[in-house]
């Protein structure tokens, strides 16, 4: 099962909708459902405190190769998330580019947390060294911001050109386990 689509839903209700359908599709419909997390550190007292959050806020993503009972399923009730694409209706299948960037940052099930990348910057703030998920985008960084520990990379991603924050670390930094 290789399909997977893209659901839209109400921002911070991400896990409800995702926990409804769990809980009310068959499971002989579906064989996942996720919401799409990244790592990202953050200063707080002078630490950098490692935290989580979701990569596209208000959206899901479901493995299926019943989507027509899916979607039957889902316009049945008011309480589902609404789908993407024309008229709200219809799902979005997410194109194989697409997958293959959100599998490298996310594995192959989509499960895994988008890491953190290790930079290497000179005096100046130009980096020297890239590694980690990361490392294919270093000549796309739109932005950085190497205090907050993130940098901007434009990816072609859902046709378009879009503008991914990746979380980076430096060589010494250390970090603390957060609960954001």
């Amino acid at each position: 099962m290789e399909n997977w689509y893209a659901m839209k839903t109400m921002p911070e209700k991400e896990e409800e909708a995702a926990e409804l359908i769990r809980r009310t599709i068959p499971p002989s419909l579906w064989e996942s459902c996720t919401i799409l997390q990244k790592k990202k550190l953050f200063r707080a007292d002078g630490k950098l405190i490692l935290s989580m959050e979701k990569m596209f806020p208000g959206y899901l993503f479901l493995q299926t190769d019943r989507i027509q009972d899916v979607s039957e399923m889902l316009k049945r009730s008011r309480e589902y998330p609404h789908l993407l694409g024309e008229g709200g209706g219809q799902a979005v299948r997410m194109e194989e580019k697409d997958l293959a960037f959100l599998k490298q940052v996310c594995g192959e099930q989509l499960d895994q947390p988008m890491g953190l990348s290790q930079v290497e910057a000179d005096e100046e703030g130009n980096l020297i060294r890239v590694e980690g998920i990361l490392r294919p985008y270093s000549q796309k960084i739109v932005r950085k911001r190497l205090r907050k520990r993130y940098v901007l990379a434009e990816v072609g991603l859902f046709g378009r050109q879009e503008t991914v924050l990746f979380g980076i670390c430096l060589p010494g930094d250390r970090i603390w386990e957060g609960r954001r």
